[in-house]
């Protein structure tokens, strides 16, 4: 506001300083007794440098500090041909001709030559005019205007209002033959003497008493202004005329005929109002800026600008052999269930591939919409997706951004696939419900903690993948790793890119693909964004005013920064992150990083064979997806790509021969040639680990949660950059309600400029296109408001004083105005020339001038949140979600310490304590059911028919997945058994397996590495029936499920699966015994997501006696 301010007193005032008004000079300065200076109908001259070269400048020089104006006489521009209808001056005939007061002009002056003593007249010619100092006597030559014309000025006489009141207010008489009368029209003084003597005539009223009378055949001004003139002799008239609402010809014309002067108040004034360079150049930079920024944004429209600007095609992606996978991530809070709906299926329906996208919803807390019928929005989406599971899953704690009894949060997570239109798509909804204290509270809806705090559920999800041999990870990720994985058959470290929308935004069919392709099209990309449109943009008023300001934030703001190549805009309601990309620039696009099992294939030998490699392949068709079950080899994740072929098989060869599909078995170990961009741990730190300890922090990180995350990306990776794809275009629902536009606004305005703040602080790192960029958005920011408020001023004083200096500038604005329009028009685009005029009048000064001063006036009020959709509380602001009450911190204080904290382990660590946590719950019902046991009413129970759960077992649970290596069998220590009997995960304060030989990710630790056997899942155990009672079965390895389709089997067993899950205990017949004395057992999971369609299988070996 100070800045704003700043501004309106430069334009205002300062301005005026550098004016170039013209010189004036007072009264009696010009007729002092040692002036030389002269004066002509109010100009001053003095032109004795000149001497007597002329017969004028020897006439003037001969008469210093006299009024010569009589010899250069005005009221000679009425002279004209007798038959000749017009006047030779054009301001003389627009005020006589036109108002036809032609003859009464001509009688005017042919009274003034004959009745005048001064003048001499004579064949049509002015022969002589009166003597300087002696008004009625004739004898000194005279001079045409268009002389004096010829020669240069000094500058204009002033006159002080008081004197003409006292010298200057009365006509000649014979007590004062040598009086004048003398009239201020604005800052112009006007000789009317001659006009007056000439137009009136004089009458004896009495003896020794006179008076004038108008001759109306003379007046060629109209006749209240001929008496206006007569009764304000000596004083200032300037809004008695303004109030007779004269034409302003009238005024023009006195000037012309009657100038004698400027009045000293307003002299300065005048030559600012013809002239001023500096407003002229002020105004002129943001116009060029204006125009500049208008041109940029529809010269991008153009076909060869777009193909040089936007490297995006449509081929980029027929050049993979598979497409990436890509998630689409939608941060939910308490938009309508409806509008949601028509997010998810906008998503779902896009033109990507199924098999390669994983929609990813985020519920940021209990929240219930105004809309929903008091059901709240995570259910109503549930609900939508067709999820009708009745299990409730486990919550997870994680750390959050909140504060202090804010800090730790719980979730739930939900997967499964959802059906739309034919399309079949896998997605993963993390719940946030808060802890207990906060479902207690009922004045803050629990486990809401922001928009950032969801992208860093995801983000940092994504990052703990990267490495998940080191990485200690939280029991939230854990769980949606282990959905992720082994429920919908998606390894998450495949996925690379990571689309953004907002749950009230809906996408093109295409959006995907397109984004996509221009990431992968440009390498040094690690953002894009996406254009939005209104979806709704007729609703109402409301939503018709929010058209060009959203046109202007996200194309025409975005497509100006991609022209100078340095965007640093995000628009977090909908952009696409590179997660991570190739190191190597030499790797082609169709290369693939991750192992996947449909990548290799090759022929093996039956199970009469001897070959040492034995690999099945299973294939049911079901007339809508075919289920392949593989197991894997091990061998190493960096393999050379010569051995990674493809062998299919030819009919009428090897017709003993399966075709399998050989895979790499899945490396916890982080991925040497892949380089984390989104995702890497200096861009997460950038994120979280700012905290909101000034005004200015508070606006960036509550306010602007997804708008910072562009300054830490190009922070952390200066060397890639932001982009922008125009023909990737979204729809959003903008509020209907005036109060939830302007929260949206207020928001945005104060996010905006405290962002610009803290990106120009580290442009400097970054480069400097990108400073000025920031700099240039950041004045554009602060002072549209004061050039806005200026502009209207101008149009005013415009039309109110036709000032010269406002004429210029507001003809260039409405040039900018009409250029507007002609693009609309030549692109057919009539209905925004109607929206364009409702902005222009209503949305400028509303978006301008009002938000911004509404926005700097709550600058200090960051931890409201507004909600833009209703709540089951209506309309109203609330605590930001990561901010402690008051009076929950004061709850929290008086409590004691708990210690409460989240344990984060390793990927090991954790199906460790899931198998011994499902242990305990088997003996639980196993001594449940031996309570209840009253003896055998029937005959034996044949061993295979045993339940899974008895005790009587012949199987061990197989060792954790992440656990095994080559011939390394071993569960754990004695040591760490120990501890898992009597201490629990959630409430544990350090890693239990610190020995570096229990290490399983550890490759220097292994004692061979080429021997374990396969398996299928990383955190799931089999338990069933074997010959062995006392042992372990063989050492598992595994491999993702990241196949072109999701593809199953049915297949009865005996499964316990450790999440979500629902327990069968069905028989089985015999597995089939394989050459070395092994049974291969296959065992599927129909997992309770709602469906009859299976979700998972798994693998075990057994040896065979």
């Amino acid at each position: 506001m100070l800045v704003s301010a700043l501004f309106c007193f430069w334009l205002e005032f300062i301005t005026t300083l550098f004016c170039d008004p013209p010189q004036t000079f007072d009264f009696e300065t010009v007729f002092s007794n040692h002036s030389e200076l002269s004066s002509i109908n109010g100009q001053v001259i003095d032109w004795h440098h000149y001497g007597n070269a002329t017969a004028l400048t020897s006439f003037v020089n001969a008469y210093p500090a006299t009024d010569l104006s009589a010899n250069f006489p005005l009221f000679m521009q009425l002279r004209r041909p007798l038959y000749q209808p017009h006047y030779s001056n054009r301001i003389v005939d627009q005020c006589i001709a036109r108002f036809n007061m032609s003859a009464q002009a001509d009688n005017w002056l042919h009274y003034k030559l004959e009745k005048d003593s001064g003048y001499l007249y004579g064949d049509g010619t002015l022969l002589s005019c009166p003597l300087p100092g002696h008004r009625n006597k004739t004898g000194a030559p005279c001079f045409d205007s268009t002389e004096l014309n010829r020669l240069p000025k000094n500058g204009a006489l002033k006159y002080e209002p008081e004197l003409i009141k006292s010298n200057f207010s009365s006509l000649p008489y014979k007590g004062a033959p040598h009086a004048s009368a003398y009239v201020i029209l604005g800052n112009s003084v006007l000789d009317i003497t001659d006009y007056l003597l000439a137009v009136t005539n004089i009458v004896k009223v009495a003896k020794g008493a006179h008076s004038r009378s108008f001759a109306l055949d003379r007046m060629f001004l109209p006749l209240d202004l001929t008496i206006l003139l007569f009764t304000n002799m000596g004083q200032d008239i300037t809004t008695l005329f303004e109030n007779m609402h004269y034409d302003d010809n009238y005024k023009q014309c006195l000037d012309q005929f009657f100038f004698h002067g400027v009045v000293a108040a307003d002299a300065h004034d005048e030559g600012c109002a013809r002239m001023n360079v500096a407003l002229w150049i002020t105004m002129g930079i943001f116009l060029m800026y204006f125009l500049l920024k208008i041109n940029l944004a529809n010269l991008t429209r153009l076909p060869f600008l777009q193909r040089w600007l936007f490297k995006s095609s449509a081929f980029a992606l027929s050049e993979r052999h598979l497409p990436p996978f890509t998630l689409l991530f939608v941060p939910c809070y308490a938009e309508p269930s409806q509008i949601i709906r028509q997010t998810f299926d906008s998503l779902a329906r896009t033109s990507y591939p199924d098999t390669r996208k994983l929609l990813f919803f985020v519920c940021d807390g209990l929240a219930t919409s105004a809309t929903d019928g008091g059901k709240e929005t995570w259910r109503c989406i549930l609900e939508s997706l067709g999820y009708s599971s009745t299990k409730d899953p486990p919550l997870r704690p994680y750390l959050s951004l909140g504060r202090g009894p804010r800090r730790i949060n719980y979730a739930k997570v939900y997967a499964g696939f959802y059906e739309s239109a034919g399309n079949r798509v896998p997605f993963l909804m993390v719940v946030k419900v808060g802890s207990l204290r906060e479902s207690e509270a009922s004045f803050r809806v629990p486990g809401n903690r922001g928009k950032r705090d969801s992208m860093l559920i995801a983000l940092g999800f994504l990052e703990r993948c990267m490495d998940l041999s080191h990485h200690r990870i939280s029991p939230l990720e854990f769980e949606l790793f282990n959905q992720c994985y082994n429920l919908l058959g998606i390894d998450p470290r495949c996925l690379k890119y990571m689309l953004v929308t907002d749950a009230d935004t809906q996408v093109k069919d295409d959006v995907v693909v397109r984004m996509v392709a221009r990431l992968e099209a440009d390498r040094s990309l690690m953002a894009v964004n996406g254009h939005v449109r209104p979806a709704n943009p007729e609703e109402n008023i409301v939503t018709m005013l929010q058209i060009f300001p959203i046109y202007l934030s996200f194309y025409s703001g975005l497509a100006y920064e991609a022209c100078l190549g340095s965007i640093a805009t995000i628009h977090g309601g909908f952009i696409m992150y590179k997660l991570w990309d190739d190191k190597a620039d030499e790797t082609p696009l169709h290369s693939v990083k991750w192992s996947k099992t449909s990548d290799d294939i090759q022929e093996m030998e039956d199970f009469d064979s001897s070959s040492d490699e034995e690999e099945e392949e299973e294939e049911e068709e079901d007339g809508l997806t075919t289920t392949t079950t593989t197991t894997t080899t091990a061998s190493s994740r960096h393999m050379n790509k010569s051995r990674r072929r493809r062998h299919h098989h030819r009919p009428g060869q090897h017709s003993g021969k399966k075709t399998t599909m050989k895979g790499r078995p899945i490396s916890l170990a982080p991925g040497h040639e892949v380089q984390a961009i989104c995702i890497s741990p200096t861009v997460l730190r950038g994120l979280a680990v700012p905290r909101a300890t000034t005004m200015h922090m508070e606006n960036v990180l509550l306010l602007g949660e997804d708008q910072y995350f562009g300054s830490v990306l190009l922070r952390s990776h200066p060397r890639y950059r932001i982009g922008f794809e125009p023909e990737a275009i979204a729809y959003t629902t903008i509020p209907t309600n005036f109060f939830a536009m302007q929260a949206l606004q207020l928001r945005s305005l104060r996010s905006t400029f405290h962002n610009l703040m803290e990106f120009i602080h580290m442009a400097k790192d970054v480069g400097f296109k990108y400073w000025i960029t920031s700099f240039t958005k950041l004045i554009d920011l602060i002072l549209s408001m004061p050039i806005i408020v200026y502009l209207y001023g101008v149009y005013i004083r415009y039309f109110v004083d036709a000032y010269q200096v406002y004429a210029i500038i507001a003809g260039a604005f409405t040039g900018l105005i009409i250029l507007h329009v002609f693009y609309f028009v030549i692109r057919r685009q009539f209905k925004y020339v109607v929206w364009f005029i409702i902005y222009g009048l209503f949305s400028v000064p509303i978006f301008n001038i009002y938000f911004p001063v509404l926005a700097a006036w709550r600058s200090d009020d960051a931890y409201q949140w507004y909600d833009v959709w209703p709540t089951e509380r209506g309309y109203g602001s609330r605590l930001h979600g990561i901010v402690t009450d008051p009076k929950e911190q004061e709850e929290h204080e008086e409590e004691e310490e708990d210690g409460e904290e989240v344990v984060r382990m390793r990927l090991s660590d954790f199906e460790v304590s899931e198998a011994h946590q499902q242990a305990q719950r088997e003996k639980e019902q196993v001594e449940l059911l031996d309570a209840k046991f009253n003896g055998f009413t029937a005959g034996y129970v044949h061993a295979k028919n045993k339940p899974s759960w008895s005790s009587s077992s012949s199987w061990i649970p197989s060792p954790p997945l992440a656990q095994t290596r080559e011939r390394h069998s071993r569960l754990a220590s004695e040591e760490d058994a120990r501890f898992l009997t009597n201490h629990s995960t959630v409430s544990s304060h350090k890693n239990p397996f610190s020995s570096v030989l229990d290490d399983p990710f550890d490759d220097a630790y292994s004692a061979f590495k080429k021997q374990h056997r396969p398996s299928h899942s990383q955190s799931s155990y089999v338990n069933t029936n074997s010959h062995f009672a006392d042992s372990f079965a063989p050492a598992m390895t595994t491999e993702p499920i990241v196949q072109d389709d999701f593809v199953y089997k049915e297949e009865s067993s005996d499964t316990i699966s450790l999440t979500n899950s629902v327990m069968e205990s069905q028989p089985s017949p015999p597995p089939p015994i394989d050459v070395r004395g092994r049974r291969r057992i296959h065992h599927h999971h129909a997992q309770d997501e709602g469906r009859s369609a299976p979700v998972h299988s798994r693998f075990v070996t057994q040896h065979h006696l």
